[in-house]
């Protein structure tokens, strides 16, 4: 028994498999489960039974075994974290909760693995007249989607190289000690996070502009995974629009829906109109998945001994914190609606600098329960992109006046 607490302690305690290992380690469940799931002459019982040891080691994968890369190691959790997610809704949640099959057609998948980054067309039938599917262009080349990669992967490498000094304690105290920097902090990381996602976005692209279009694309039918969340002007547009929607579909599967769809059967017998509250339900198990999936990292890359003293629940809160926002936004919109015109609404100092106020503020008061975790770990210190670290280095101790302040220790 103590040697199984141990294993599941995750953090140290992992096997380093390294990442070739590992990665094939959680492949193998996700194949056999997607191979069950696309076939039509397996009964859904049998299904499920076979699918109760795979899900297990999908979801145990990160707990157990380390690519020994903090970059990888993240991959590692968030991959398997919704694999788990989503597969577990189609063998368990659809049929138990909707009544249906454990199916799902090949195409199905297809779509809804690119849907984040691609724009499929649909036949729409009005008055019995059949609208022809959109036709995309293709207009550009994989060597365009390799343009945009390398300018990502230099903003990742120039920011990378500023964040490599600051030691983990840096950032954990940075909020009392330097709250100013610490704001900047906040801008910067979040401005290289858009291009850290979106060159793993890119990437992808480029895999599908090669293997499945043959080195072109359309344009108009590709999308950025990230859209500039430091330009928002609500939570909602942050968390809704120009945040990345890669793992979308399997919070809506696995927590809008049922969540929802639970919440209106309860309240249809009290409530006259459920739908609200629903859909409140809704988004807040959204931000519940969202937040146990941090936890479930830090905790994978920490261990639990640390895990549990220092950040069990911050990740949970950040996001349920910034769930509760967004209603409390769409609450002052009705009522703001009511007592104020549309040009003020709509005018430049509300829209863009009271609005754009108020969304950093919330997240200058909530980021460091987010950001704790990751500090601890220290996940920027295998940061592949090191080009422009020396240069980076110069110019804050030659440059700039009195640079290391604006530098972590480390400098």
């Amino acid at each position: 028994m103590n040697s199984i607490d141990t294993l599941l302690q995750a953090g140290n305690t992992r096997f380093q498999t390294g990442i070739p290992i590992t990665m094939i380690i959680f492949s193998i469940p996700t194949g056999l489960l997607t191979l069950l799931l696309v076939n039509e002459k397996i009964s859904n019982h049998v299904k499920q039974i076979l699918s109760i040891p795979l899900l297990t080691i999908l979801f145990l994968t990160p707990i157990l075994f380390s690519c020994s890369n903090a970059i990888f190691d993240l991959l590692s959790s968030v991959a398997c974290y919704n694999l788990f997610l989503r597969l577990f809704e189609f063998y368990w949640i659809s049929p138990l909760l909707y009544g249906k099959s454990v199916y799902a057609h090949p195409d199905y998948i297809y779509t809804e693995f690119w849907a984040a980054l691609c724009k499929f067309p649909k036949s729409n039938k009005k008055k019995n007249h059949d609208i022809k599917p959109k036709v995309y262009i293709k207009d550009k080349k994989w060597y365009h989607i390799v343009s945009y990669m390398t300018y990502h992967a230099f903003i990742c490498d120039l920011i990378g190289s500023w964040w490599s000094t600051f030691s983990s304690h840096d950032i954990i105290v940075m909020r009392q000690d330097r709250p100013i920097l610490f704001f900047v902090f906040l801008f910067v990381i979040v401005f290289m996070l858009n291009s850290a996602f979106n060159m793993f976005g890119y990437a992808l692209h480029l895999f599908h502009c090669i293997y499945y279009d043959h080195g072109s694309y359309s344009e108009e039918q590709w999308r950025s995974l990230m859209k500039n969340p430091i330009l928002s002007t609500s939570l909602e547009e942050l968390w809704s629009i120009r945040w990345h929607q890669l793992l979308h579909t399997s919070w809506v599967a696995f927590g809008f829906r049922p969540a929802r769809y639970i919440a209106q059967r309860l309240l249809a017998k009290t409530v006259k109109n459920p739908l609200p509250i629903a859909l409140f339900m809704g988004t807040l198990a959204v931000f519940a998945v969202s937040g146990l999936m941090h936890e479930y990292i830090i905790f994978n890359n920490v261990g639990w001994s640390i895990y549990s003293r220092f950040f069990l629940g911050q990740q949970l809160f950040f996001f349920f914190i910034h769930g509760v926002g967004m209603t409390l936004e769409r609450f002052v919109a009705k009522i703001t609606k009511k007592y104020m015109s549309s040009t003020l609404l709509e005018s430049f100092l509300v829209k863009h600098i009271i609005q754009r106020i108020w969304v950093f503020s919330f997240a200058f008061f909530t980021f460091h329960f987010f950001m704790d975790g990751f500090a601890y770990w220290g996940i920027w210190n295998d940061n592949p992109f090191t080009l422009t670290r020396p240069f980076v280095y110069q110019f804050f101790l030659s440059i700039v006046p009195n640079g290391r302040n604006l530098c972590g220790s480390l400098l």
